[in-house]
């Protein structure tokens, strides 16, 4: 059966933070992710995670400048140190909560630049990101993000993820694989099943959500339980990571889990109370 994390920067958002954990361990997942957990304790998540028996099965490295809409920083001449700090708070974060792996933004291109022209910067970058990963014994995770939600975002393709996943691996570094978000993969070039058929064995982590929208799966023009299903046929056995914005309320939205078999908990009320999360 697939194993599905719960997004608990989107999910159960009229809770406080680390209410979302006990929240989504009663719902029935195994794990969750967050976005950008570092404005949190690393110490009271990890708490949090070993309280309900859960654990963190994705974060992402630190954006630098979010509300400047960076993304990133491993594309950015000029920031390189910049980038060597987020990798290293990154891997401290991934440590204290047992997270094994981490997302690197690869970051926008600077306005007036073209991606041949931050390539060398890229390159060195996510080698250097490699290395320190190995020896924190973390997995780099590479995710094309599409340029209708990022106009200007250096990695947007299943393609292109994939040629640097080649090049970390041919530089000797095996700590590397593919996180592909299907809402972004859709809206930016489509053919979902053939990509998964094509790029599965380089592929560990897969997120969901609806087209357009980005609600539940079962909303929008994706058959999930299409591609789910194929997942499964292909013995996928990395983490499906629920990163949707809820239509309503979380656990009420996830009847499509429990239809599919795919949350086998019964379905608990949380009585938690609390702020929502801003992202």
């Amino acid at each position: 059966m697939l194993k599905l994390s719960a997004n608990i920067s989107l999910l159960y958002p009229e809770l406080d933070f680390l209410a979302r954990v006990g929240a989504a361990s009663r719902a029935g997942f195994g794990a969750i992710e967050v976005m950008y957990p570092y404005d949190h304790c690393a110490t009271e998540l990890a708490k949090a995670l070993r309280d309900h028996g859960m654990r963190l099965s994705v974060l992402n490295s630190p954006p630098g400048d979010y509300g400047g809409g960076e993304r990133g920083l491993a594309a950015v001449p000029g920031q390189e140190q910049a980038f060597r700090l987020s990798i290293e708070q990154a891997i401290d974060y991934a440590m204290e909560t047992q997270c094994s792996n981490v997302h690197v933004l690869t970051g926008n291109i600077p306005t007036g630049a073209q991606y041949s022209d931050v390539e060398p910067t890229l390159h060195d970058n996510l080698l250097h990101a490699a290395e320190r990963f190995a020896q924190a014994g973390l997995t780099l995770l590479l995710e094309p993000l599409s340029r209708y939600v990022l106009p200007r975002y250096s990695m947007t393709t299943v393609e292109q993820a994939s040629f640097w996943y080649h090049v970390i691996k041919d530089a000797g570094f095996d700590n590397v694989a593919l996180q592909v978000d299907l809402y972004h993969t859709q809206m930016e070039q489509g053919n979902l099943a053939a990509l998964i058929q094509q790029y599965i064995a380089e592929i560990a982590y897969i997120q969901i959500a609806g087209v357009p929208g980005r609600h539940e799966p079962t909303v929008g023009e994706i058959n999930y339980r299409y591609l789910l299903e194929l997942l499964e046929s292909l013995q996928f056995d990395g983490w499906v990571g629920c990163e949707y914005i809820p239509q309503g309320d979380t656990d009420g939205g996830l009847a499509w889990a429990r239809e599919w078999g795919l949350l086998k908990a019964p379905l608990q009320r949380s009585s938690d109370a609390g702020g929502a999360l801003m992202l």
